[in-house]
């Protein structure tokens, strides 16, 4: 367990979490359930990588507010004008990526 993230890691874990994200919020428009996340599913996901790859505190204590305030403050402003699932799932994928970002960066820093 390390707490570098090479970068090339921290764009595979965003691609696999925007996959599960489209795909997720795409079989919820299918089904018309609006009133189900996606967005816990993948946190638990970042979670579990968090634990088993780069259990690293400060990294994590940084990029968890980071994700949750970009995941809150894009669906205020893109639900409005966007369809609903739409809306959410590009939230969840720019909060995802914003996360990652921020983890990886400070996991660099504190190396």
């Amino acid at each position: 367990m390390s707490r570098f993230v090479p970068w090339n890691e921290a764009v595979l874990v965003a691609a696999v979490c925007w996959t599960v994200c489209g795909l997720g919020y795409g079989v919820l428009a299918v089904l018309d359930e609006p009133h189900v996340p996606v967005a816990p599913l993948i946190g638990i996901g970042l979670v579990r990588w968090f634990f088993e790859r780069h259990r690293f505190w400060p990294a994590a204590f940084a990029a968890g507010p980071a994700g949750a305030v970009t995941l809150f403050g894009l669906v205020d402003v893109l639900r409005p004008t966007l369809n609903h699932y739409v809306a959410d799932a590009l939230a969840t994928g720019v909060a995802v990526s914003v996360a990652l970002t921020v983890f990886t960066l400070v996991g660099r820093g504190g190396t």
